[in-house]
């Protein structure tokens, strides 16, 4: 795929998948399908099977490997036009990296993630996994651009700006999770663009920020709950259409942010907003994530409630 198809196809919103499980632990795959089929719904085309949000830690590499399978055939049976991305296990040899590429290339992915959680030494040791992985599946990458840990003091290290620009050396790289959350590091990926399409993760409100750095997709945060969300929001950003846009964040986004996030953390609470929404019968999340008390899960029902009601009012007025 080319550079220019992957840039007007992975653009504006993307839409991170959640994985629910049964009470027996298992993979709860109808209650996935009808995730993706209510993201679908409200608009979402672009679907990312990825490290954490997925729940890789908490998966065998089997279990990986069939849950990308699912992603990229269900994605596929709602609309064949859908960008489909999936990951690599979230520690793994560059030997398994390329399976996993081979893997989702032969079930009709469009991009592998490639997470790295060895120990950084050098630049090189970076890029040549990358290449590696890229060279022998002849696949697109992604590069999910998440903190390394130093192998030189085993201190927790942004990505060196170095390493960031010479991504461009390497062929398959087509595009880049930005995940520093950082501005000086974001800016710095948002420069590859647009020969690397940059994913900007982190709340809506940052975007604005980078709107002149060329900003061109994001992952969806809130807009988890309903893909309006993230799709109007985006409409607003892209033509300028600040004021639309301001609301989402001042009246959906912000507040959900600052409370059960702030004190509970985004892993644990975002299947428990999925569970107030009643898209998810359950939180469930397999040890050692603990899933949330029932009296903190009481806290995202009620900001869940006032979320939606302010995402409604929205709509209401903009139907009207």
């Amino acid at each position: 795929m080319m550079t220019e198809e992957i840039n007007s196809r992975l653009r504006g919103c993307v839409y991170s998948i959640f994985t629910p499980f049964t009470d027996d632990d298992q993979i709860d795959y109808e209650t996935l399908a009808r995730y993706m089929r209510h993201l679908f719904d409200g608009g979402a085309r672009i679907f990312y099977a990825m490290a954490y949000n997925s729940r890789y830690a908490q998966l065998s590499n089997d279990e990986i490997l069939e849950l990308n399978a699912f992603v990229c055939r269900e994605a596929r049976r709602l609309d064949p036009a859908c960008f489909v991305i999936v990951g690599d296990p979230i520690h793994c040899t560059t030997k398994v990296s390329t399976e996993f590429a081979r893997h989702a290339k032969e079930n009709g992915a469009d991009m592998i993630s490639l997470l790295v959680q060895e120990k950084y030494y050098c630049d090189e040791q970076i890029l040549e996994h990358f290449d590696e992985v890229g060279r022998d599946s002849d696949f697109p990458v992604l590069v999910h651009e998440m903190a390394f840990l130093s192998g030189m003091d085993g201190k927790q290290m942004h990505w060196p700006t170095s390493l960031l620009s010479k991504l461009r050396s390497v062929s398959s790289i087509a595009a880049l999770k930005e995940d520093a959350k950082t501005p000086e590091i974001t800016r710095a990926a948002l420069a590859l663009e647009p020969d690397i399409r940059v994913v900007v993760s982190g709340a809506k409100a940052k975007l604005f920020q980078y709107r002149e750095d060329g900003v061109q997709a994001y992952l969806n945060g809130v807009s988890m709950i309903d893909a309006r969300i993230g799709q109007i929001f985006w409409k607003a950003f892209e033509t300028g259409d600040d004021a639309l846009a301001q609301r989402i964040v001042d009246e959906v986004e912000t507040p959900f942010f600052a409370g059960a996030i702030a004190s509970l953390g985004w892993h644990r609470v975002n299947k428990a907003l999925l569970q107030a929404a009643g898209l998810f019968p359950h939180r469930r999340d397999r040890m050692p994530l603990k899933t949330i008390s029932d009296a903190e899960h009481g806290q995202v029902v009620e900001e869940y409630a006032s979320i939606n009601n302010a995402w409604n009012s929205i709509v209401t007025d903009l139907q009207g």
